[in-house]
């Protein structure tokens, strides 16, 4: 018995001391880094919300063509619209899943402005 109890003491302290456990298996803020592969330079990227009333900077490194920008964690999971704003325009992407986790997005030119991807 006494050993039964010294295994579950260890147990539920191995528990307590990392985190929640949902966390194991489930992401609830994604960390996200972000390449220009572009000819602009980003100045700031953020979400807006789903009525478009409102607008959260997530990313507001400048971010000079062929570099990257830090890595910024935000509680950031499911489909969003996010705003890409540079020194020349502005860009939004609509319905961009963000699963949490880290993210690695590639940005590049298109003949219609700008393209991202996942990497």
């Amino acid at each position: 018995m006494k050993k039964v109890s010294l295994l579950a003491g260890m147990v539920s302290c191995c528990a307590m001391l990392s985190g929640c456990l949902t966390h194991w298996f489930v992401d609830s803020t994604t960390r996200l880094q972000v390449e220009n592969g572009t000819s602009q330079t980003i100045v700031e990227i953020g979400i807006v919300s789903e009525d478009g009333s409102a607008y959260r900077i997530w990313i507001q490194d400048t971010i000079p063509a062929g570099e990257k920008s830090r890595v910024y964690e935000a509680d950031w999971v499911g489909t969003f619209t996010m705003q890409i704003k540079t020194t020349e325009s502005s860009y939004r992407f609509d319905n961009i899943e963000l699963e949490g986790g880290s993210e690695y997005m590639v940005l590049t030119d298109s003949t219609d402005g700008l393209h991202y991807r996942f990497r």
